[in-house]
């Protein structure tokens, strides 16, 4: 039998809340999903086609572009399903576990707090403590504990306790701009514009500002048409420290937020404000679908860079959002963490050594990295800077083909 499998998760909830945000699925995350999901539940919406608008022009682009569009909750409930039965209305029966899969326990409410390798047993220490869910203070819900393993793959999200706890030195970086969001359930909106919608993705064009909106399931994973939803972001620059972005992330309570300003907080005003100066800009779908948008929700757009992805001989690894934080153009955040999946999977099955598998991984962040930073610079009209990014992108291969990094 298999050794016991523990998740440790700081967020409370056992079913953490996603916005109905949209994602990108990719070719490694689809991988990974036909391999080992056991639901059978659709995990996306495929589109057919990548379409490009400029203001009130509909199309002045449109080509062949096959892609999978997803729901950021629909895919965790489908994992989690995968990984420890969890009932939801996405998956109401989740697959029975296999005789082999050993025992595994989801632990939400857990502040990873301390690290300890002994290097003789082979084996890391992880203690934490629980999180207070009425207060948000450590301990505050009955003291912590501690999980030991052979195997601790940190997973822990772009602000990773795990990182800090490691002391691994990041780059962490504001974009220059924030991404507002949101979702509409189709049965809000015309006709003509679901249809101008359906089967791509679109981009949308102003003048140092742009949208991308696309079709996705409901997080309870519906894929009937009329039962979707339409995800839109909003890209739109925003000097740090201004008094713009104080305002922006101030909430109706008064209360400043760091990165996010949640669905259902966002100051009306402030939002009313873009709107009326935005709207008359864009396409007439575009309006129609933001301005119906129930409960917009905002957030910085940045990056987290680090410099090494396995500690204590290699008996604990980075993976996902952990390792590297993308800008979020390309959706690429998602095929990230299952590439690495996948990557750990060969390693533990003898196709290639750790080495190999952090030398691919660095490649592809640092790739990625320098390609998302291309489409937001282009989208945003800062077309100098997306040369000099377009150099480093040349420059990163070369060193690559020739064993630099």
């Amino acid at each position: 039998m298999a050794p016991p499998k523990s998740a440790i998760i700081q967020d409370p909830s056992k079913d953490r809340h996603s916005h109905e945000s949209g994602v990108s699925i990719g070719p490694s995350v689809m991988a990974l999903l036909s391999k080992y999901d056991a639901t059978g539940r659709p995990p996306a919406i495929p589109t057919r086609f990548l379409s490009a608008a400029w203001r009130k022009r509909l199309r002045v682009f449109n080509t062949v572009w096959d892609h999978n569009m997803s729901n950021w909750g629909c895919l965790y409930l489908i994992l989690r399903a995968n990984f420890d039965g969890l009932v939801s209305k996405a998956v109401p029966h989740p697959p029975l576990p296999k005789p082999e899969d050993g025992k595994v326990e989801y632990m939400p409410g857990k502040r990873a707090t301390g690290l300890h390798y002994d290097r003789e047993k082979g084996v890391v220490e992880v203690r934490y403590v629980d999180v207070d869910v009425a207060s948000g203070k450590e301990g505050g819900g009955g003291g912590g504990g501690s999980v030991s393993a052979e195997m601790v793959i940190a997973a822990d999200g772009v602000h990773s306790t795990v990182r800090k706890i490691l002391q691994v030195p990041t780059r962490e970086d504001y974009a220059g701009y924030i991404a507002w969001r949101g979702t509409v359930p189709e049965r809000l909106l015309s006709r003509e514009t679901v249809d101008y919608f359906t089967n791509r993705l679109n981009f949308t064009l102003l003048k140092g500002t742009y949208f991308i909106s696309y079709i996705i399931p409901t997080e309870s994973g519906n894929v009937e048409p009329g039962k979707r939803l339409i995800n839109w972001v909003w890209y739109y620059v925003v000097p740090t420290g201004s008094p713009e972005m104080k305002a922006i992330f101030t909430d109706i309570n008064g209360k400043q937020h760091k990165n996010t300003v949640p669905q259902g907080l966002v100051n009306p005003a402030i939002w009313a404000k873009q709107l009326e100066r935005y709207l008359p800009q864009t396409t007439s779908p575009l309006a129609e679908v933001v301005s119906l948008t129930p409960q917009p929700f905002v957030t910085k757009v940045g990056e987290v860079e680090t410099t090494a992805a396995t500690f204590f001989d290699g008996r604990l690894v980075l993976v996902g959002d952990a390792f590297t934080g993308f800008r979020s153009h390309l959706g690429k955040a998602s095929e990230q963490a299952a590439r690495h999946c996948l990557q750990m999977d060969r390693v533990w099955r003898g196709e290639i050594t750790q080495e190999q598998r952090d030398r691919e991984a660095v490649l592809y962040a640092k790739r990625l990295l320098l390609l998302n930073r291309m489409i937001g610079l282009t989208g945003l009209g800062y077309l100098w800077a997306v040369c000099k990014t377009g150099v480093a992108y040349i420059w990163l291969m070369l060193k690559y083909k020739l064993g630099g990094l």
